[in-house]
């Protein structure tokens, strides 16, 4: 079974098959217990090879993976994928439990069969669980994917003589970068929440973050960039969410990605219409530290495809995932 969510400890190559982009983010420990950037790189892709995540144009994109492949300069095959956000469904099944690993798997198969669409054998699940259960009930997460999606990533993969190992999706990939992003800030971690934003040409995304971990995921804007107002009234939305009776949060930090241009002016619209600090999120500049990362330069500009990359890289070092 391809897993979602284990970490892997042998050296792993995060690779992020975007709409308009690849990307290649490889991460290895300084000896200091720091990551470093070990490397990166990233391959344009024709407009309409892939089209809402599906591979429309499967050759073109191999080739464009074998190129990247090759400007990389890795020894290493084995390879964390992403899936798009529209493309993972997750949820928490309550169950009966404890119970041995073939039960829980079954009892697992049982809920998720009922109501499906489409049907479960079109999809590829996993699932895990959650920690903290109670003595009579198991909390269990599961994640699923469409299977033919799944299929193509694997075999493009395999065909520029990569070794698929793990599947994530790019909205958990991406928190996790956002979240080894916070913990290397020299301020420390911010008291309050932390909201990040990546910006797409073909949407947004908003996850808002509690001490790492993400307690609030919704897209922003369906088509197109949002304005900073619009996007603004999603975060205030996004905020009042986390409002449970006298329980009070504030914002303190936004953290910015994707492909906006002009992304400076992006961060100071913002912050001041949020009236908190405002940063972009660039994995690059922060894993690099005084180490030259062999290969090609690093892009010079973050990404979603980058923060995405990175965070699957991420699922090498267990402590980190």
């Amino acid at each position: 079974m391809i897993s979602f969510f284990q970490a892997q400890a042998e050296p792993l190559i995060g690779l992020d098959i975007g709409a308009d982009s690849l990307h290649w983010v490889e991460l290895a420990r300084d000896g200091r217990a720091r990551l470093r950037l070990e490397r990166c790189a990233a391959e344009p892709l024709a407009p309409g090879c892939i089209v809402q995540g599906q591979i429309e144009r499967f050759e073109d994109v191999s080739a464009a993976l074998k190129r990247l492949a090759q400007a990389a300069g890795s020894k290493h095959r084995r390879v964390a994928l992403a899936m798009p956000v529209s493309a993972v469904q997750t949820q928490v099944l309550s169950l009966p439990g404890p119970c041995s690993p073939g039960a829980l798997e079954q009892q697992v198969l049982q809920a998720m069969a009922l109501d499906r669409d489409p049907p479960a054998a079109a999809l590829a699940m996993d699932f895990g669980l959650v920690h903290g259960a109670g003595a009579t009930t198991q909390q269990v997460w599961t994640a699923t994917t469409p299977q033919d999606m799944l299929q193509d990533r694997l075999g493009l993969a395999e065909s520029a003589g990569l070794i698929p190992t793990l599947v994530d999706g790019q909205a958990q990939a991406s928190a996790r970068a956002a979240a080894l992003l916070l913990s290397m800030r020299p301020a420390g971690n911010p008291a309050g929440v932390t909201a990040f934003v990546q910006l797409l040409s073909d949407g947004a995304f908003l996850q808002l973050l509690v001490d790492h971990k993400v307690v609030h995921q919704s897209a922003v804007w369906p088509s197109g960039l949002p304005t900073v107002f619009e996007l603004d009234q999603h975060l205030q939305d996004g905020m009042a969410s986390l409002s449970q009776g006298d329980l009070a949060h504030r914002l303190e930090l936004i953290l910015l990605n994707g492909d906006p241009p002009e992304e400076p002016s992006w961060c100071e619209s913002l912050a001041l219409q949020a009236g908190c600090d405002c940063e972009w999120a660039d994995p690059v500049k922060a894993l690099r530290h005084d180490h030259q990362a062999p290969g090609p330069a690093p892009v010079t500009r973050a990404s979603a495809g980058l923060m995405t990359a990175c965070g699957l890289a991420l699922r090498r070092f267990k402590d980190l995932c």
